[in-house]
C-alpha cells in the first residue's frame, strides 16, 4: 500500500466523515460513509490525484485500503487505457 497516497486519502476521509482515525481494513460504512459522501470524496480524490475513478471501481472500494489501491492503480494506467468500454 502506497503510504503517501494513504496519508492523503486518510486525511480526506477523516475530514469528510468527521472521525479521528480510520482503520484501513475496516468497512468505510462503519464510519458513516454513504452514497452522497462517497461521490463527494471520489470527486475530491480525482481532483487531488488527477485520476479517473469509474463507477464500477468506486463500488469496489469498501475499505480505505481498497481506496488507496484503486487510486494507486489509476495513477499507473496510461491515459486513455483505464476506461475500456468493450
Amino acid at each position: 500500500m502506497n503510504t503517501e497516497i494513504l496519508e492523503v486519502v486518510d486525511e480526506l476521509f477523516r475530514r469528510e466523515l468527521q472521525v479521528p482515525e480510520i482503520n484501513p481494513y475496516a468497512p468505510l460504512v462503519d464510519y458513516g460513509l454513504d452514497s452522497i459522501r462517497s461521490i463527494s470524496l471520489i470527486v475530491e480524490m480525482e481532483a487531488t490525484f488527477d485520476c479517473r475513478i469509474s463507477d464500477e471501481q468506486a463500488v469496489s472500494m469498501q475499505t480505505l485500503r481498497d481506496v488507496v489501491d484503486q487510486v494507486t492503480a489509476s495513477l499507473t494506467v496510461p491515459a486513455g487505457q483505464g476506461d475500456s468500454e468493450a
